[in-house]
C-alpha cells in the first residue's frame, strides 16, 4: 500500500496537462501569479479545496511550468508546514514569487493576518521559511514588482481597500524591508465604487507609466508610490468582475492576461483564463476577451488554420520592434515591420491539410514580401507573397498564395522581407481548407 501511493504521488507531480480554457480544469485554481524564470512560465497559484466548498478552504499553493502556454506540468506543492503557519491551515491565501541572486522567493499570505517569504534555489520548489515570521502584518495578498532601473529594486505591495494597499521597497536580501510600508493612494471613480473587502492588486511597468490593478479595474501614475489615477475597466465578459484576482505578463514579446472566476455563486471553487492582451494607442489596457469569445475553449499559444481568420495580434511569438496599434472599438494591427522582421504562430493544427494562404494587409511599401515557412524561421518555405503598393490611408487587401499540402500541427513563421524601413501594416492571416464535398469549414 505504500508503494503504491509513493507512485501516485510521484504521478501528481509529473502529469502534464494540456491547456486550453480554463488554464487547467477541475484543480480548484486560484489567484494566479505567472512569472518568467529562465525563458520558462510558472504559474504560482492557490488551491481550492473542493467545489462544494461554501467557505474558503485553501490547504497550500501549486506550482506549474510551461515553455509553450499549452503544456503544464504541475512542479511542486508548497505546503504551510514548510513555514510559520499552522501545520493544518486551511487560509493559504494569495501569493507571488520573484527572483534575485540565483535564489527564487515565494510571498505568501496567511488569510489577512501577515504576508510571510519562502525561498528555494529552483523556481519550481522546494520552498522553505526564509524568516521562520512575518514579512509583514497585518493584511495579506502580496505582489512583487521589480524596477527596471540598474538596480532592478524590488517592491512589495500588499493589502485590501478597508486597509489601503501598502508599498514597501525590499532590500537586496529580498526578506527583509529597506523602508516602512507607505499607503497608496488612488483617485477614482471605480476606486471609490469597490467593495471594502478589495485585495488581490498587482503592478507593472510599461513605457514609463505604472499600472496598479484589482479585479477588473486599473489605475495609473507616473511614480512607483502615487498617487494613482482610475483609467477604468481592462475588459468586458468573461468573468472580468471584481472577483477576477488576476496578473499580467510578457512571454516572446507577447503581453497576456490571467485571471480567476468561480464557477458556481456561493460556493468558493475557482478555475483561471488566459487571454491575449494590448496596450491601446493612448495605453490604455485591452484584455482581448474577442477572442475569448471565438476562441475560448482553444486557448492562448495555440491556433487552427480552419478558423475563418486569425488576428495578427495574437502571435506567440515576433521579433524585436514590431509593435500593435489600435485600440478596443476598431481593433489592432502589427506595425513597424521592417526588413527580416518576423512572426510566429506556435502549435498551428492544419489538420487534414490547407491549399491557400491569404493576409489582410495595409499601408505597404514597394518590394515587400511575406515568406511562409515552418519549425522555424528559416525553415521549410511554404509560399511567397509579393505585395502591391497601398496608400495608407486604404481600409487594407487581402493578398494571397496557394500552399503545399501541410498537415497536422506546425509552427508557422511569417518572414517579412523588403527595403524600406516600413514595409507594412499586419491585420490578420487566414488559411484555406480544402472543402470536401457534403463538409463545410469549421470556424
Amino acid at each position: 500500500m505504500i508503494r503504491i501511493y509513493l507512485l501516485l504521488l510521484v504521478l501528481t507531480f509529473t502529469t502534464e496537462a494540456f491547456s486550453d480554457n480554463p488554464v487547467i480544469k477541475n484543480i480548484g485554481m486560484s489567484d494566479p501569479h505567472i512569472r518568467v524564470f529562465n525563458d520558462t512560465l510558472y504559474l504560482f497559484s492557490g488551491h481550492d479545496s473542493h467545489p462544494d466548498d461554501k467557505i474558503w478552504v485553501m490547504k497550500d499553493w501549486r506550482v506549474f511550468s510551461s515553455t509553450d502556454l499549452v503544456q503544464w506540468k504541475q512542479e511542486t506543492i508548497i505546503s504551510p508546514r514548510d513555514n510559520y503557519m499552522n501545520n493544518d491551515s486551511k487560509d493559504c491565501w494569495a501569493g507571488d514569487a520573484a527572483s534575485r541572486n540565483g535564489m527564487y522567493y515565494f510571498y505568501f499570505s496567511d488569510q489577512k493576518r501577515s504576508v510571510g517569504v519562502m525561498s528555494s534555489i529552483h523556481p519550481g520548489g522546494h520552498y522553505v521559511d526564509a524568516l521562520g515570521k512575518p514579512l509583514v502584518k497585518p493584511m495579506h495578498d502580496p505582489t512583487l514588482f521589480v524596477e527596471d532601473d540598474s538596480d532592478k529594486t524590488p517592491y512589495l505591495v500588499y493589502g485590501d481597500k478597508e486597509g489601503s494597499y501598502h508599498i514597501a521597497r525590499l532590500n537586496e536580501d529580498m526578506i527583509s524591508l529597506a523602508e516602512i510600508p507607505k499607503p497608496i493612494v488612488i483617485n477614482g471613480e471605480e476606486w471609490e465604487n469597490a467593495p471594502m473587502w478589495m485585495d488581490k492588486n498587482y503592478l507593472f511597468k510599461h513605457n514609463g507609466t505604472y499600472y496598479l490593478s484589482w479585479g477588473r479595474d486599473y489605475a495609473t501614475a507616473k511614480n512607483v508610490y502615487g498617487p494613482y489615477n482610475c483609467a477604468g475597466a481592462v475588459g468586458e465578459g468573461h468573468h472580468l468582475n471584481e472577483f477576477a484576482h488576476g496578473s499580467f505578463f510578457w512571454f516572446k514579446g507577447q503581453f497576456y492576461h490571467v485571471w480567476t472566476y468561480y464557477i458556481r455563486p456561493g460556493y468558493k471553487y475557482r478555475e483561471c483564463i488566459i487571454s491575449y492582451c494590448h496596450f491601446d494607442d493612448q495605453g490604455r489596457i485591452v484584455t482581448d476577451t474577442d477572442f475569448l469569445d471565438r476562441h475560448f475553449d482553444t486557448g492562448v499559444g495555440q491556433y487552427k488554420a480552419s478558423w475563418q481568420y486569425i488576428e495578427a495580434e495574437w502571435y506567440s511569438e515576433k521579433s524585436e520592434g514590431i509593435q500593435k496599434k489600435g485600440s478596443r472599438k476598431k481593433g489592432f494591427e502589427l506595425t513597424n515591420i521592417q526588413d527580416d522582421s518576423w512572426i510566429c504562430f506556435r502549435n498551428m493544427d492544419f489538420g487534414d491539410g490547407i491549399e491557400s494562404f491569404s493576409a489582410k494587409v495595409s499601408n505597404v511599401s514597394v518590394n515587400a514580401q511575406i515568406e511562409i515557412r515552418i519549425n522555424s524561421i528559416d525553415g521549410p518555405l511554404l509560399g511567397v507573397i509579393s505585395l502591391p503598393s497601398i496608400e495608407s490611408n486604404n481600409d487594407g487587401l487581402n493578398v494571397s498564395c496557394h500552399l503545399p499540402e501541410v498537415s497536422g500541427v506546425k509552427d508557422v513563421f511569417f518572414k517579412f522581407k523588403g527595403s524600406s524601413d516600413h514595409l507594412f501594416n499586419l491585420n490578420s492571416i487566414s488559411f484555406q481548407v480544402p472543402k470536401k464535398e457534403g463538409t463545410h469549414t469549421l470556424l
